[in-house]
Protein backbone atom coordinates (compact mmCIF):
# COMPACT_ATOMS: atom_id res chain seq x y z
CA UNK A 1 0.00 0.00 0.00
CA UNK A 2 1.47 3.25 -0.95
CA UNK A 3 1.01 6.59 -0.37
CA UNK A 4 -0.39 8.08 -3.39
CA UNK A 5 -3.94 5.90 -2.44
CA UNK A 6 -3.68 8.35 1.06
CA UNK A 7 -3.62 11.71 -0.09
CA UNK A 8 -5.32 10.59 -3.83
CA UNK A 9 -8.67 12.29 -4.02
CA UNK A 10 -9.93 10.06 -6.55
CA UNK A 11 -13.08 11.73 -8.13
CA UNK A 12 -14.08 8.76 -10.04
CA UNK A 13 -18.10 8.14 -9.51
CA UNK A 14 -18.18 10.82 -7.14
CA UNK A 15 -22.30 11.22 -6.31
CA UNK A 16 -23.42 14.77 -6.62
CA UNK A 17 -23.07 16.96 -3.75
CA UNK A 18 -22.77 13.80 -1.49
CA UNK A 19 -18.71 12.56 -1.70
CA UNK A 20 -16.84 13.37 1.18
CA UNK A 21 -13.15 13.07 1.28
CA UNK A 22 -11.58 13.57 5.14
CA UNK A 23 -8.02 13.04 6.37
CA UNK A 24 -7.65 13.23 10.15
CA UNK A 25 -5.29 12.28 13.28
CA UNK A 26 -6.58 11.49 16.54
CA UNK A 27 -3.95 11.98 19.14
CA UNK A 28 -4.33 10.69 22.34
CA UNK A 29 -1.36 12.37 24.97
CA UNK A 30 -0.21 11.72 27.94
CA UNK A 31 -1.55 13.34 31.25
CA UNK A 32 0.46 13.61 33.86
CA UNK A 33 -1.28 15.41 36.70
CA UNK A 34 -4.48 13.38 36.17
CA UNK A 35 -4.02 9.63 33.83
CA UNK A 36 -7.42 9.08 33.74
CA UNK A 37 -8.22 11.45 31.71
CA UNK A 38 -6.00 11.19 28.61
CA UNK A 39 -5.20 14.58 26.76
CA UNK A 40 -6.64 14.38 23.14
CA UNK A 41 -6.63 15.97 20.04
CA UNK A 42 -8.18 15.97 16.17
CA UNK A 43 -6.86 17.58 13.45
CA UNK A 44 -8.79 17.78 10.18
CA UNK A 45 -8.43 18.10 6.54
CA UNK A 46 -11.60 17.58 4.14
CA UNK A 47 -13.20 18.55 0.79
CA UNK A 48 -16.53 17.93 -0.51
CA UNK A 49 -18.40 18.50 -3.94
CA UNK A 50 -21.11 20.62 -2.68
CA UNK A 51 -21.73 24.40 -3.28
CA UNK A 52 -21.66 25.46 0.44
CA UNK A 53 -21.30 23.56 3.96
CA UNK A 54 -21.60 25.44 7.25
CA UNK A 55 -19.42 23.60 9.98
CA UNK A 56 -19.79 24.77 13.79
CA UNK A 57 -21.32 28.37 12.39
CA UNK A 58 -18.05 28.67 9.79
CA UNK A 59 -19.54 28.92 6.19
CA UNK A 60 -17.49 27.29 3.35
CA UNK A 61 -18.07 28.43 -0.13
CA UNK A 62 -16.66 26.92 -3.38
CA UNK A 63 -17.05 25.30 -7.18
CA UNK A 64 -18.28 22.22 -6.91
CA UNK A 65 -15.76 21.33 -10.08
CA UNK A 66 -12.38 22.96 -8.56
CA UNK A 67 -10.38 19.66 -7.79
CA UNK A 68 -7.43 19.90 -10.38
CA UNK A 69 -5.90 15.93 -10.52
CA UNK A 70 -2.43 14.78 -12.31
CA UNK A 71 -0.79 11.56 -11.03
CA UNK A 72 0.85 13.30 -8.31
CA UNK A 73 -0.87 16.01 -7.00
CA UNK A 74 -4.41 17.35 -6.03
CA UNK A 75 -5.66 20.65 -5.86
CA UNK A 76 -8.88 21.69 -5.04
CA UNK A 77 -10.75 23.79 -2.34
CA UNK A 78 -10.91 22.29 1.17
CA UNK A 79 -11.10 22.99 4.67
CA UNK A 80 -9.13 22.28 7.86
CA UNK A 81 -10.40 22.17 11.46
CA UNK A 82 -9.40 20.76 14.85
CA UNK A 83 -11.01 20.16 18.65
CA UNK A 84 -8.38 19.85 21.62
CA UNK A 85 -9.13 18.72 25.37
CA UNK A 86 -6.29 19.90 27.56
CA UNK A 87 -7.24 17.07 30.49
CA UNK A 88 -9.48 19.27 31.96
CA UNK A 89 -11.69 21.35 29.25
CA UNK A 90 -12.52 20.75 25.74
CA UNK A 91 -12.12 23.76 23.26
CA UNK A 92 -14.28 22.75 20.45
CA UNK A 93 -13.37 23.69 17.93
CA UNK A 94 -10.02 24.74 18.58
CA UNK A 95 -10.23 25.85 14.92
CA UNK A 96 -12.16 25.86 11.78
CA UNK A 97 -10.57 26.98 8.66
CA UNK A 98 -10.60 27.22 5.16
CA UNK A 99 -8.43 27.65 1.50
CA UNK A 100 -6.66 25.43 -1.19
CA UNK A 101 -5.91 22.40 -0.06
CA UNK A 102 -3.08 20.45 -1.89
CA UNK A 103 -1.70 16.85 -1.62
CA UNK A 104 1.01 14.85 -3.24
CA UNK A 105 2.64 11.80 -3.22
CA UNK A 106 5.96 11.81 -5.28
CA UNK A 107 7.91 10.62 -2.00
CA UNK A 108 6.35 10.24 0.92
CA UNK A 109 2.91 11.94 0.53
CA UNK A 110 2.51 15.56 1.62
CA UNK A 111 -0.88 17.40 2.50
CA UNK A 112 -1.22 20.93 2.99
CA UNK A 113 -4.16 23.78 3.77
CA UNK A 114 -2.26 27.28 3.77
CA UNK A 115 -3.96 30.51 3.14
CA UNK A 116 -1.86 32.68 5.24
CA UNK A 117 -2.39 30.19 8.46
CA UNK A 118 -0.87 26.48 7.51
CA UNK A 119 -2.19 22.94 8.55
CA UNK A 120 0.24 19.83 7.18
CA UNK A 121 1.08 16.60 6.92
CA UNK A 122 4.31 15.84 5.46
CA UNK A 123 4.75 12.38 5.14
CA UNK A 124 8.12 13.12 2.91
CA UNK A 125 10.29 13.40 6.09
CA UNK A 126 11.50 11.15 8.46
CA UNK A 127 9.97 11.65 11.92
CA UNK A 128 6.67 12.58 9.67
CA UNK A 129 5.54 16.16 10.97
CA UNK A 130 2.10 17.88 11.85
CA UNK A 131 1.91 21.26 12.02
CA UNK A 132 -0.85 23.95 12.60
CA UNK A 133 0.40 27.48 12.87
CA UNK A 134 -1.83 30.20 13.21
CA UNK A 135 -2.23 33.24 15.42
CA UNK A 136 -2.69 32.05 19.12
CA UNK A 137 -2.06 28.71 17.86
CA UNK A 138 1.00 26.52 17.15
CA UNK A 139 1.19 22.93 16.88
CA UNK A 140 4.18 20.79 16.10
CA UNK A 141 4.49 17.22 16.04
CA UNK A 142 6.98 14.00 15.24
CA UNK A 143 5.70 10.89 13.65
CA UNK A 144 7.26 7.88 14.54
CA UNK A 145 6.06 4.00 14.03
CA UNK A 146 5.09 1.97 16.99
CA UNK A 147 5.00 -1.25 15.52
CA UNK A 148 5.60 -3.31 12.31
CA UNK A 149 1.50 -3.89 12.50
CA UNK A 150 0.12 -0.96 14.00
CA UNK A 151 1.94 1.25 11.71
CA UNK A 152 1.25 -0.14 8.28
CA UNK A 153 -1.60 1.61 5.52
CA UNK A 154 -4.44 -0.72 5.65
CA UNK A 155 -7.15 -0.62 2.92
CA UNK A 156 -10.80 -1.06 3.96
CA UNK A 157 -13.95 -0.29 2.95
CA UNK A 158 -17.56 -1.39 1.62
CA UNK A 159 -20.31 -1.21 -1.07
CA UNK A 160 -23.72 -0.90 -0.65
CA UNK A 161 -25.10 -0.49 -3.95
CA UNK A 162 -23.27 0.19 -7.16
CA UNK A 163 -20.82 2.68 -6.37
CA UNK A 164 -22.27 4.16 -3.19
CA UNK A 165 -20.24 3.11 -0.37
CA UNK A 166 -17.01 4.05 1.28
CA UNK A 167 -13.21 3.48 1.28
CA UNK A 168 -10.67 3.91 3.76
CA UNK A 169 -6.99 3.92 4.46
CA UNK A 170 -5.79 4.18 8.16
CA UNK A 171 -3.12 3.42 9.95
CA UNK A 172 -4.18 2.18 13.63
CA UNK A 173 -1.12 3.53 16.07
CA UNK A 174 1.74 5.81 15.48
CA UNK A 175 3.51 7.66 17.95
CA UNK A 176 3.70 10.92 18.57
CA UNK A 177 5.77 13.71 20.19
CA UNK A 178 6.10 17.40 20.38
CA UNK A 179 4.43 20.51 21.55
CA UNK A 180 1.24 22.97 21.56
CA UNK A 181 1.59 26.55 21.92
CA UNK A 182 -2.18 27.78 22.97
CA UNK A 183 -3.51 30.34 24.91
CA UNK A 184 -0.76 31.57 26.03
CA UNK A 185 0.99 28.33 27.21
CA UNK A 186 3.70 26.29 25.93
CA UNK A 187 2.88 22.32 26.43
CA UNK A 188 4.85 19.31 25.67
CA UNK A 189 3.05 16.62 24.18
CA UNK A 190 3.34 12.77 24.23
CA UNK A 191 1.59 9.16 23.43
CA UNK A 192 0.21 7.91 20.16
CA UNK A 193 -2.34 8.72 17.34
CA UNK A 194 -4.45 6.99 14.84
CA UNK A 195 -4.98 8.20 10.90
CA UNK A 196 -7.59 7.32 8.92
CA UNK A 197 -8.13 8.92 5.18
CA UNK A 198 -11.43 8.07 4.27
CA UNK A 199 -13.93 8.37 0.72
CA UNK A 200 -17.59 8.59 1.65
CA UNK A 201 -19.51 8.05 -1.84
CA UNK A 202 -23.01 8.16 -0.22
CA UNK A 203 -25.32 10.06 2.18
CA UNK A 204 -23.82 9.73 5.40
CA UNK A 205 -25.73 7.78 6.94
CA UNK A 206 -25.33 7.81 11.27
CA UNK A 207 -22.67 5.54 13.05
CA UNK A 208 -21.02 4.23 16.15
CA UNK A 209 -17.13 3.94 16.01
CA UNK A 210 -14.01 3.73 18.20
CA UNK A 211 -10.74 3.00 18.53
CA UNK A 212 -8.23 2.51 21.41
CA UNK A 213 -5.07 2.48 22.11
CA UNK A 214 -3.38 -0.05 25.19
CA UNK A 215 0.48 0.85 26.40
CA UNK A 216 1.48 -2.48 25.32
CA UNK A 217 0.80 -1.92 21.80
CA UNK A 218 -2.70 -3.83 21.76
CA UNK A 219 -5.38 -1.96 19.50
CA UNK A 220 -9.64 -2.21 19.53
CA UNK A 221 -11.95 -0.38 17.32
CA UNK A 222 -15.01 -1.24 15.98
CA UNK A 223 -17.93 0.48 13.69
CA UNK A 224 -21.29 0.23 13.36
CA UNK A 225 -23.34 2.62 10.30
CA UNK A 226 -26.56 2.22 10.45
CA UNK A 227 -30.18 3.77 8.91
CA UNK A 228 -32.87 4.46 10.80
CA UNK A 229 -35.24 7.01 13.14
CA UNK A 230 -31.49 9.08 14.25
CA UNK A 231 -31.19 10.08 10.24
CA UNK A 232 -34.16 12.03 11.20
CA UNK A 233 -32.11 13.93 14.96
CA UNK A 234 -31.64 17.78 14.08
CA UNK A 235 -30.54 18.81 17.09
CA UNK A 236 -27.31 17.96 19.45
CA UNK A 237 -29.10 17.20 22.74
CA UNK A 238 -28.51 13.48 23.90
CA UNK A 239 -32.17 12.31 24.54
CA UNK A 240 -34.44 12.43 21.26
CA UNK A 241 -37.56 10.63 20.67
CA UNK A 242 -35.52 9.54 17.25
CA UNK A 243 -33.20 7.57 19.26
CA UNK A 244 -34.30 3.91 18.80
CA UNK A 245 -34.57 1.31 15.66
CA UNK A 246 -31.11 1.42 14.32
CA UNK A 247 -30.58 -1.25 11.04
CA UNK A 248 -27.04 -2.12 11.01
CA UNK A 249 -25.29 -1.49 7.66
CA UNK A 250 -22.30 -3.69 8.96
CA UNK A 251 -21.50 -4.22 13.03
CA UNK A 252 -17.88 -5.29 13.30
CA UNK A 253 -14.99 -5.79 15.85
CA UNK A 254 -11.63 -5.73 16.02
CA UNK A 255 -8.86 -6.92 19.20
CA UNK A 256 -5.28 -7.01 18.27
CA UNK A 257 -3.44 -8.88 21.23
CA UNK A 258 0.37 -7.51 20.92
CA UNK A 259 1.01 -10.35 23.31
CA UNK A 260 0.39 -12.92 21.43
CA UNK A 261 0.57 -10.85 17.49
CA UNK A 262 -3.46 -12.59 16.79
CA UNK A 263 -6.09 -10.03 15.17
CA UNK A 264 -9.27 -11.25 16.69
CA UNK A 265 -12.54 -10.44 14.36
CA UNK A 266 -15.82 -10.47 15.41
CA UNK A 267 -18.72 -9.60 13.25
CA UNK A 268 -22.36 -8.73 14.57
CA UNK A 269 -21.42 -7.51 17.84
CA UNK A 270 -24.19 -5.46 19.58
CA UNK A 271 -23.85 -2.03 21.07
CA UNK A 272 -25.94 0.01 24.15
CA UNK A 273 -25.53 3.07 25.89
CA UNK A 274 -26.68 5.05 28.86
CA UNK A 275 -25.66 8.49 29.84
CA UNK A 276 -23.75 9.61 33.10
CA UNK A 277 -23.96 13.33 33.47
CA UNK A 278 -25.17 13.65 29.95
CA UNK A 279 -22.12 11.62 28.77
CA UNK A 280 -22.32 8.06 27.09
CA UNK A 281 -21.12 4.81 28.90
CA UNK A 282 -21.43 2.64 25.71
CA UNK A 283 -21.30 -1.23 25.99
CA UNK A 284 -20.17 -3.83 22.90
CA UNK A 285 -21.00 -7.12 23.30
CA UNK A 286 -20.88 -9.88 20.38
CA UNK A 287 -20.09 -13.64 19.68
CA UNK A 288 -18.86 -15.21 16.90
CA UNK A 289 -17.48 -18.55 15.83
CA UNK A 290 -16.37 -19.53 19.63
CA UNK A 291 -14.93 -16.17 20.48
CA UNK A 292 -16.73 -13.51 22.49
CA UNK A 293 -16.08 -9.95 23.39
CA UNK A 294 -17.65 -7.86 26.31
CA UNK A 295 -16.41 -4.15 26.50
CA UNK A 296 -17.29 -1.05 28.50
CA UNK A 297 -16.10 2.78 27.61
CA UNK A 298 -16.84 5.52 30.03
CA UNK A 299 -16.75 8.96 27.98
CA UNK A 300 -15.27 11.83 30.04
CA UNK A 301 -16.09 14.96 26.99
CA UNK A 302 -17.68 15.61 24.25
CA UNK A 303 -16.75 17.38 21.34
CA UNK A 304 -19.63 18.05 18.12
CA UNK A 305 -19.38 18.95 14.68
CA UNK A 306 -22.18 20.28 13.51
CA UNK A 307 -22.15 19.94 9.94
CA UNK A 308 -25.47 21.76 7.83
CA UNK A 309 -25.69 21.70 3.90
CA UNK A 310 -28.50 23.74 2.60
CA UNK A 311 -30.92 21.47 0.04
CA UNK A 312 -33.04 24.24 -0.85
CA UNK A 313 -33.87 27.82 0.68
CA UNK A 314 -33.37 27.48 4.28
CA UNK A 315 -33.84 23.79 4.26
CA UNK A 316 -30.83 22.31 5.54
CA UNK A 317 -29.89 18.72 6.15
CA UNK A 318 -27.50 18.46 8.89
CA UNK A 319 -25.18 15.78 11.40
CA UNK A 320 -23.81 16.22 14.48
CA UNK A 321 -20.47 14.01 14.63
CA UNK A 322 -19.97 14.12 18.07
CA UNK A 323 -16.47 12.34 19.56
CA UNK A 324 -16.06 11.21 22.93
CA UNK A 325 -12.44 10.78 25.27
CA UNK A 326 -13.24 7.14 26.40
CA UNK A 327 -11.33 4.82 28.70
CA UNK A 328 -12.31 1.05 28.38
CA UNK A 329 -13.03 0.53 32.36
CA UNK A 330 -14.40 -3.54 31.43
CA UNK A 331 -12.98 -5.56 29.21
CA UNK A 332 -13.26 -9.61 28.72
CA UNK A 333 -12.37 -11.19 25.71
CA UNK A 334 -11.83 -15.34 24.70
CA UNK A 335 -11.81 -17.80 22.12
CA UNK A 336 -12.58 -20.70 24.12
CA UNK A 337 -8.55 -21.15 24.66
CA UNK A 338 -8.17 -18.61 27.04
CA UNK A 339 -9.34 -15.08 28.51
CA UNK A 340 -7.75 -11.49 28.11
CA UNK A 341 -8.76 -8.73 30.49
CA UNK A 342 -7.41 -5.30 31.18
CA UNK A 343 -4.77 -7.04 33.93
CA UNK A 344 -3.45 -8.80 30.52
CA UNK A 345 -3.22 -5.50 28.30
CA UNK A 346 -3.39 -2.71 30.70
CA UNK A 347 -5.20 0.64 30.29
CA UNK A 348 -6.66 0.92 27.45
CA UNK A 349 -8.03 4.61 26.06
CA UNK A 350 -9.57 6.29 22.73
CA UNK A 351 -12.55 7.80 21.54
CA UNK A 352 -16.07 6.66 20.47
CA UNK A 353 -18.13 8.49 17.79
CA UNK A 354 -21.77 8.29 18.06
CA UNK A 355 -23.04 10.58 14.85
CA UNK A 356 -26.73 11.34 14.18
CA UNK A 357 -28.93 13.17 11.39
CA UNK A 358 -27.78 12.86 7.90
CA UNK A 359 -25.44 15.27 5.25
Amino acid sequence: MTWAEVFDADPTHQLPHRTWWWWWFIFFFRNRENPARTKQMVLLWGTRNCRRLVINGHAWEHRQDDLVRTDHAIDCAGVAAGWWYDGTTMHDPLFVDDGPLHGEWDGGGLLALDNGNRYAFDATKTPQRVVVRRPGLEIALDVHPWTEYLSQIVPTGKRYLSHLGYQMHKIRGVRVSGSIDFGGRSEALEGSAYFQKVRINSPTSPWYWGVFHARDGSYLDFFMPHLGPQALRRTARHDSPWDWGERYLSNSFQFYEAGTGELHKIKDVEIAKDYVDDLPVFRIDGEMAGKRVAMEMTTYARATWVIRQPVWGPITNVLHYNEYPANVTRFEFSDGRRRATLDDIGPVVGNCEHSWGLV
